[in-house]
């Protein structure tokens, strides 16, 4: 089956399990580990703790938001996108209740080393753009610094989504059925192709805030009307990444580079800043989710 083809069956299936709450998405080894950890504390430090997990793990914090968007009070709908606000919502025993149903799925782990560290370095990736978000507006003396990290961590959150499917049908295809997987660069072509959809399917069934709907679209352009908000601070951090190689997938460089530029005159960033932005950026991701 070409990439093309796998990628239109797979949209089509995760589409109609989002439309229909038949979604299940594993969590990732690293973050159940830390969950177990923070149930072990007790409930102390769960809601101070539950937020450095849900700054690791896109679906986890899209899980939460969808919560507290539910929960008593809250009008339906989470309208600022901070993990702060988040995890006051759900207090304790929501906190609680996400982490332990995160460690109670079934983890899936590829069996191909290249398809393993490419999954990888699409969690960090979602970090990187994350925290480079919130530090540009914070360095550049902007507010909405919190909600640029929310609007990064999620501007992919259908990746994950598409590679869980993606690590089941390989565990079917090699274990069940003793068949050959695809290629890793198959693999990345197909979560490339179909995330966008997944992830405006799942930001609308779950009414994430809006400024998470906008960083999922497709050829996002900047703001102009708006310098400095959290969605121009996503596409210049993703633009970022890209350049810093903290990414999975081709990239055009020329285009990569007249975003930073554009990014850099629309913010404000002058070189001290986008030195202090860069420092560090990949010893900061790699070997997170080891």
């Amino acid at each position: 089956m070409s990439a093309a083809k796998l990628a239109t069956e797979l949209k089509s299936i995760l589409v109609k399990r989002i439309q229909s709450d038949q979604l299940v998405v594993p969590t990732i080894p690293a973050v159940v580990q830390k969950a177990q950890e923070v149930l072990r504390d007790g409930d102390q430090t769960i809601n101070r703790r539950g937020i450095e997990i849900l700054e690791m793990e896109a679906f986890v914090a899209a899980r939460a938001l969808r919560l507290a968007a539910g929960s008593k009070g809250s009008g339906g709908q989470q309208k600022k996108a901070t993990l702060s606000e988040t995890v006051t919502r759900l207090g304790p025993r929501g906190m609680k209740a996400l982490l332990v149903e995160a460690t109670a799925q079934k983890v899936f782990v590829s069996r191909d080393g290249e398809i393993a560290g490419a999954l990888k370095r699409i969690w960090e990736h979602s970090v990187a753009v994350a925290t480079l978000a919130r530090d540009v507006l914070a360095l550049s003396g902007h507010a909405d610094s919190e909600a640029a990290y929310v609007a990064g961590l999620l501007h992919d959150v259908g990746k994950p989504v598409v590679a869980s499917v993606m690590l089941e049908a390989e565990r079917q295809t090699t274990e069940l059925y003793n068949r050959s997987w695809i290629e890793c660069a198959e693999w990345i072509e197909v979560i490339n192709q179909t995330h966008r959809a997944v992830g405006m399917a799942l930001a609308e069934k779950w009414q994430l805030p809006d400024l998470i709907v906008k960083c999922l679209g497709e050829n996002l352009d900047y703001d102009n009307s708006d310098r400095t908000s959290p969605v121009n601070a996503v596409i210049f951090a993703n633009a970022l990444s890209k350049k810093s190689g903290v990414y999975v997938g081709n990239v055009d460089l020329e285009d990569i580079d007249a975003l930073v530029m554009i990014g850099r005159s629309l913010i404000g960033v002058n070189d001290e800043i986008l030195k202090t932005l860069l420092k560090g950026l990949k010893d900061r991701v790699t070997g997170l989710f080891d």
